[in-house]
């Protein structure tokens, strides 16, 4: 990783921006070379600099190069549809979350919620590798090592009912579904989730959605040109639900 991307990344990592010594640290920079790459980053628009706080951020030209590779994100292009029209029938948000290298998560695009109550999930958060459905959908598709307390046959039912529920294991209130996008090794590149408060999603609300969860998995894979496991199912059905 080079300075400047250790630099962007800490920046991603800090919502409310930081200060040059704290930057300078968390790169391992010595204070004279972290303020000498800034200035360049600032000139650029890729840093931007509040003289009143003497914090730095994100710069407004990584919003054009963000939205540039979203929209040329095959499988986004293809999910959105999917996307509107399941936040459409449930009420609830939508996320597009995208495995990155170094195995965290980062949500990359969103349709908004139609209930009063907003899930503050936004845009360009960043999920840790161990977050709950999307560790345990990683791990049942992908190449990640099952999480920590997860047994093998919660693997096994998420593969073969095609997605994977989490009740309050966020926060209390918070409850996700989730379920995976392939490319063409047939391994996820795209997570759909929808993020629902409490009520909003119970056993009932999954069943009635399961065949329509995995028809778009099923349609958004092989319309971005992605291949689809052998044994991923052909309709939304299941015995329990994963937790």
């Amino acid at each position: 990783m080079t300075r400047a991307t250790r630099v962007l990344d800490a920046l991603v990592r800090s919502r409310n921006g930081a200060s040059l010594t704290e930057l300078a640290e968390r790169c391992s920079l010595a204070k004279s070379t972290a303020s000498n790459l800034l200035r360049t980053m600032v000139a650029e628009d890729l840093v931007s600099y509040d003289q009143q706080t003497r914090r730095y951020n994100l710069g407004s030209v990584l919003i054009e190069y963000g939205v540039a590779a979203i929209t040329r994100t095959t499988a986004v292009t293809e999910a959105r549809p999917y996307m509107e029209r399941l936040a459409e029938q449930s009420g609830l948000a939508c996320l597009a979350i995208q495995p990155m290298p170094d195995g965290h998560f980062t949500a990359i695009a969103k349709i908004e919620s139609r209930k009063a109550i907003k899930i503050t999930i936004e845009v360009g958060e960043r999920f840790d590798r161990t977050a709950p459905l999307l560790a345990r959908l990683s791990a049942a598709w992908g190449t990640a090592p099952a999480p920590r307390g997860v047994d093998k046959a919660v693997l096994a039912e998420i593969r073969s009912q095609g997605f994977g529920v989490a009740w309050g294991e966020y926060r209390p209130e918070l409850n996700v579904i989730g379920f995976p996008v392939f490319d063409r090794d047939e391994q996820p590149c795209l997570y759909i989730a929808l993020l629902a408060m409490g009520s909003d999603l119970t056993d009932a609300s999954v069943q009635e959605m399961s065949e329509y969860i995995v028809e778009a998995a099923r349609s958004i894979t092989v319309s971005s040109g992605g291949n689809l496991p052998t044994d991923y199912p052909t309709a939304g059905t299941r015995s329990d639900l994963v937790g």
